[in-house]
């Protein structure tokens, strides 16, 4: 088996995917840049930008809930319809809070499609192929962002902001149509007769153990993650990069992070996760430490390859944790909090490299960034362990983070 297995699942997985992370990436560059055109200012721009993260930690449990009442399908559908209308209303107005809250809507329904496309994939791809699954998943993303930040700037150029808003939310309600036979069927293999906030925080309860321990990887891990995108530029700044180099500098490390997704998936399903996810995070560690002594633009060039190989190498393996970890009943429920303990990290590592540059200098921020992907790889080594084979449903022995 391989990537080819997937075939079937392109058009009801990966295509919703694609078009919800197509939009929001169109969105990301074409926002901003409406937002200054008429005559706000950039801290409009962050509470606007910043919105889509607060609705996605806002919304992960009640996607969550409503998954395992509704079933993945109304939900993705549902999700894919409030991408839509939130784009479309970026085009009506100027108005700062009304913009925030379009914004809001948008975060709500990206992790909607987000966990429910995840949720299915969990229930319904076996454990060996699972690794594959999930790096397509992150793949897809990646590609998606390239595409969307590259064509956002083109249609803005062409067609101006309402028209653009207007495309982006056309491309997500396209992706409705893909899980339209998924309704028709009415087979929702995620989907829970219960279902409801008592069940999610019964699960929690249930799995607490493996909740924690997965979503505080998670959370390592995106710290390190998201701190570097925030670093790396700023160090290109401090050397006296031009703001072209400073572009080629990310773009380098984010062309490995993108063609080497397949690599992570193949990876962590014939040899096991931690065979993947060692090799890659300690690639990004080592990248971080390198980008902390880095005095010239070369060395910055090769800590941020060694960054995008680490991370492409990595691709899904969040993904991957989180189905491993499920269980059986109230899948997406588990889903849900474990994204939400994962997206912690979003906010933590931009946060931390701005706290610790500032007191400290770049050099400092980098380092510590470095040492919270140690610790990462040091819980994933003492508290979490191998992950490949905790079918959904099952449970380790005494419930144990580690399964020992």
């Amino acid at each position: 088996m391989g990537f080819r297995s997937l075939m079937p699942h392109l058009r009801p997985i990966y295509t919703p995917w694609v078009c919800a992370s197509l939009s929001v990436s169109i969105l990301a560059v074409s926002l901003p840049l409406s937002i200054l055109e008429h005559g706000r200012s950039y801290g409009s721009i962050s509470v606007v930008m910043g919105a889509g993260g607060v609705g996605a930690a806002l919304g992960a449990l009640r996607v969550g809930v409503l998954t395992d009442r509704w079933g993945s399908a109304r939900v993705a559908a549902g999700a894919l319809a409030v991408i839509a209308a939130g784009s479309c209303l970026l085009g009506t107005t100027t108005i700062v809070a009304l913009l925030a809250i379009a914004q809001l809507a948008i975060g709500r329904g990206v992790i909607g499609v987000m966990l429910s496309r995840q949720a299915v994939l969990t229930s319904t791809v076996s454990t060996d192929l699972r690794g594959r699954a999930m790096s397509l998943m992150g793949g897809s993303m990646r590609l998606s962002v390239l595409v969307g930040t590259a064509g956002g700037g083109v249609l803005y150029d062409l067609f101006g902001d309402r028209w653009t808003f207007v495309a982006a939310g056309v491309i997500s309600a396209t992706g409705i149509f893909a899980v339209l036979p998924e309704l028709r069927q009415n087979r929702e293999p995620t989907a829970s007769a219960r279902g409801g906030w008592a069940d999610l925080f019964h699960v929690f309860r249930q799995h607490r153990r493996r909740l924690v321990a997965g979503g505080m990887f998670g959370m390592f891990v995106m710290t390190a993650r998201e701190g570097r995108m925030v670093v790396l530029p700023l160090v290109g700044v401090a050397l006296d990069l031009s703001p072209t180099a400073i572009g080629g500098l990310v773009a380098v490390g984010y062309t490995a992070d993108l063609v080497l997704f397949p690599v992570s998936g193949y990876v962590m399903d014939r040899f096991g996760r931690l065979a993947a996810m060692f090799p890659a995070y300690g690639l990004l560690a080592i990248g971080l430490g390198m980008l902390a002594t880095a005095d010239t633009a070369t060395m910055a060039i090769v800590a941020g390859v060694l960054m995008g190989v680490g991370n492409g190498m990595s691709s899904g393996s969040l993904f991957t944790i989180g189905s491993d970890l499920a269980p059986e009943e109230g899948t997406a429920s588990f889903l849900s909090g474990i994204s939400v303990l994962s997206d912690m990290g979003r906010v933590v590592g931009p946060v931390l490299v701005g706290v610790t540059a500032k007191a400290f200098g770049l050099d400092v921020a980098a380092a510590v960034l470095a040492m919270v992907m140690v610790t990462g790889l040091v819980w994933l080594a003492l508290v979490l362990g191998e992950t490949a084979g905790r079918l959904p449903g099952s449970r380790p022995p005494h419930d144990t983070p580690s399964g020992r």
